[in-house]
């Protein structure tokens, strides 16, 4: 059981199969198409979870006023037949009693008078200008930090650069040739020593960027091939990067 509690949404498939929907919807499919596309998404489940597609769907098309007709039959069935509570019944009379609970308030919800249909955008999604090969530098500590592109790793909700720092110290930015021949840094932040590298995120309109916080592009060289696969060692936005690059020594 995928699931940490007893509200439907309190299961990892369950999450997935509402997010699924949503971003049909976000991308604007029509909402019999997006139902129809959810559905033939999840036809791989066991039998033993088959429930938690049709609860879900319908449980996310109703707060969101497009509950299809079909699937609230669907979902109705599993609550009135029981189905899926064995697992609960297991786990104890109280866990199965909040469960039972859980599924009555659907059922109202499901048979009561519906929400108006709500509008669902696509959520903003930052598309950096930066490209592999990109060289930014910041001054910390008396210090020029130079970072390198990596890759972008862009998909449906943002463009996120993935750095690497640079193995310099110095206060001024090397000449082409030896920017060039600078090697990704090691760091041993915790275990065996890896590349320094990090994937900064803008998650908000509202959250500083690069251009704002002290970075200044200072070169561009070509893509390297083995940087297209590049692993990022932390997830960070902006400001997290600045805050690390202050605090650790330069060499």
């Amino acid at each position: 059981m995928g699931a940490w509690g007893p509200a439907i949404f309190s299961d990892d498939t369950a999450c997935d199969i509402r997010d699924a929907y949503r971003q049909q919807l976000e991308d604007q499919v029509p909402d019999r198409e997006a139902t129809q596309r959810t559905i033939d998404a999840y036809a791989h489940l066991a039998d033993d979870e088959k429930h938690v597609l049709w609860l879900a769907l319908a449980a996310v098309q109703s707060q969101l006023g497009r509950l299809d007709e079909e699937v609230k039959a669907e979902a109705i069935q599993v609550i009135d037949s029981g189905v899926g509570l064995e697992l609960w019944a297991e786990a104890g009379a109280s866990s199965l009693a909040k469960r039972k609970a859980a599924l009555t308030k659907l059922r109202e919800t499901l048979s009561g008078p519906q929400p108006a249909r709500k509008t669902v955008k696509r959520p903003w999604r930052d598309d950096t200008e930066l490209r592999a090969g990109d060289v930014l530098s910041f001054e910390s500590r008396d210090s020029l930090r130079l970072l390198r592109v990596l890759r972008v790793d862009d998909d449906r909700v943002g463009a996120a650069p993935i750095l690497a720092l640079l193995d310099w110290d110095g206060s001024r930015v090397p000449s082409d040739r030896k920017l060039r021949r600078l090697k990704i840094r090691m760091q041993d932040h915790v275990g065996p020593m890896r590349p320094d590298t990090h994937r900064v995120a803008r998650h908000r309109k509202k959250d500083p960027d690069w251009t704002s916080l002290g970075f200044t592009l200072v070169a561009h060289q070509e893509p390297r091939p083995e940087d297209s696969g590049a692993a990022a060692w932390s997830y960070t936005d902006w400001t997290g990067l600045v805050t690390l690059l202050k605090q650790e020594p330069t060499s």
